[in-house]
């Protein structure tokens, strides 16, 4: 794979950074829900959660460089963002709703346009449903921003927010039935992260990070990756609730997720030369993004129950992470190979 022409707006550190975010992803999902019961797979399963919230701070950093003082600008903003993204997640969408349909026999025009509009096709696909959210936000969010205390103020709301999710899906089980987009999709539960890029996207001409706090970097990675994973383990072993233990909106994945992001913004500065293989996954990071679920399954399905790659979760978890990101990678570029680029780019989202 040979690394694309950068066009002025791209930036070849971010590229990298989205492409260890969709090894990330695509890790997560590799993990077999029962494998979640024990409790070294669950920490592990922490040091993943950064992704999420890389790609909203991606997507808020850039979206800061665009000039949106009229109403116009926004238009045009909105247009060609909603169109990157909504059309290809409809293309696919109708592609996961119709495969379900046809196993169950059974066609629900309700559940399925319920599904379509709130991310409910396919797991994964919350996310598109909550950045369309923060891209038709983006004008309120940077104005906000730029009003003193504004930052603080949608930090402050946010972990409000996160208080209402404690409460509710630690000591109400009937929180526990509502779907996974519903919980996930809502953009107010990620803001913080949309918000840092926005920030920090404004501020590119300063030194966020100064020589006496690099030192810190690295240790408040560590330490508050060992936080969220003894909240995860406090969490399944004192109120039995997997899904919260393994979600990201938890403060010790938010405090995790943002050392991340500075430990980034800190390497970048100073490393130039970055890996055309992760250039070229973040790059392919949408397209990975929208069909690696498909790939995954079948990796998982051909893979003997019985042989000593099941038996060993690390080799089990390599395995298929690295089939279904190979098989990702050479479909994707296949079609670009094949298609035209209207197709393969605006369509399918490669």
């Amino acid at each position: 794979m040979t690394m694309l022409h950068y066009p002025k707006d791209r930036d070849p550190s971010f590229d990298a950074f989205r492409g260890l975010a969709i090894i990330a992803v695509v890790a997560i999902h590799a993990i077999p829900w029962r494998s979640y019961w024990d409790y070294r797979i669950l920490v592990y399963r922490q040091l993943l959660d950064f992704a999420v919230p890389a790609f909203i701070f991606i997507s808020g950093y850039w979206s800061s460089k665009k000039t949106l003082q009229s109403f116009k600008d926004y238009k045009k903003f909105l247009a060609r963002r909603l169109a990157r993204v909504l059309i290809p997640y409809f293309f696919w969408s109708f592609i996961f709703l119709g495969r379900a349909a046809m196993k169950s026999d059974d066609i629900d025009m309700y559940g399925m346009v319920l599904k379509l509009l709130t991310g409910g096709a396919s797991f994964h696909f919350y996310f598109v449903v909550m950045i369309t959210q923060f891209y038709l936000m983006t004008p309120v969010l940077q104005y906000v921003g730029r009003r003193r205390y504004g930052n603080e103020t949608i930090f402050l709301l946010n972990i409000v927010y996160l208080s209402f999710l404690y409460h509710y899906r630690l000591h109400n089980h009937w929180f526990l039935e509502y779907p996974y987009y519903l919980v996930h999709s809502p953009f107010f539960g990620w803001t913080i992260f949309y918000q840092i890029g926005l920030w920090m996207g404004n501020n590119d001409d300063k030194n966020f990070i100064s020589r006496n706090e690099r030192i810190f970097i690295l240790p408040a990675i560590i330490v508050s990756l060992l936080v969220a994973g003894i909240e995860a383990i406090n969490i399944l072993s004192k109120y039995n609730n997997l899904e919260f233990a393994v979600c990201a909106l938890k403060y010790s994945s938010f405090l995790y997720s943002i050392c991340v992001i500075l430990g980034f913004i800190f390497i970048r500065e100073y490393f130039k030369c970055w890996p055309k293989l992760l250039i070229t996954l973040g790059n392919y990071s949408f397209g990975i993004y929208l069909i690696h679920t498909i790939i995954l399954n079948r990796v998982v399905s051909i893979i003997p129950k019985s042989n000593i790659i099941s038996s060993f979760q690390p080799l089990y978890e390599l395995t298929v992470i690295l089939m279904t990101i190979s098989i990702c990678l050479v479909v994707i570029w296949i079609s670009r190979k094949l298609l035209p680029r209207p197709i393969y780019s605006k369509v399918l989202g490669f």
